[in-house]
C-alpha cells in the first residue's frame, strides 16, 4: 500500500468515525412547557374508575394525552377503557375493546 493510499484510507476512517459521532451523538433533554404533573393519583383514578363499575378490576393504567389534556386511562379486566381526566377527577370518556372473533369475515381465521 502506497503512502497516497494510507492517507486516504485513513481520511476514510476519520470521516466515518466523525460522521458516526455526529450521527450518534445525545441529545440534551429539555423540560418542556405542558409537562404538568396530574392532580390527582393513579390510585384515586382507579379507585374512581372501580366505584363507578362496581364488580371489575383494573389491569392497567396509563398517563396520556387526550384531547390536550392530562387522563388517566384506565383499562379494566371487562375488555372497557375508561378515561379519566388527571385534573378534574371527572370520567371524560368509555371506550369498549373488540375481539377479531366478533368480526363476521375474520371469525373464521382466528383460532379458537
Amino acid at each position: 500500500m502506497t503512502i497516497k493510499q494510507t492517507i486516504m484510507a485513513a481520511c476514510g476512517i476519520l470521516a466515518v468515525m466523525l460522521g458516526a459521532n455526529w450521527f450518534l451523538r445525545t441529545q440534551p433533554v429539555q423540560a418542556s412547557t405542558d409537562d404538568t404533573v396530574p392532580a390527582i393519583t393513579m390510585v384515586e383514578a382507579v379507585e374512581t374508575v372501580l366505584a363507578a363499575n362496581p364488580g371489575t378490576k383494573a389491569i392497567d393504567v396509563n398517563l396520556e394525552r387526550e384531547n390536550n389534556n392530562l387522563a388517566w386511562e384506565v383499562e379494566l379486566n371487562n375488555d372497557l377503557e375508561v378515561y379519566i381526566d388527571a385534573n378534574t377527577k371527572e370520567i371524560i370518556k368509555t371506550e369498549q375493546g373488540w375481539d377479531l372473533k366478533d368480526v363476521p369475515f375474520l371469525a373464521n381465521w382466528m383460532p379458537n
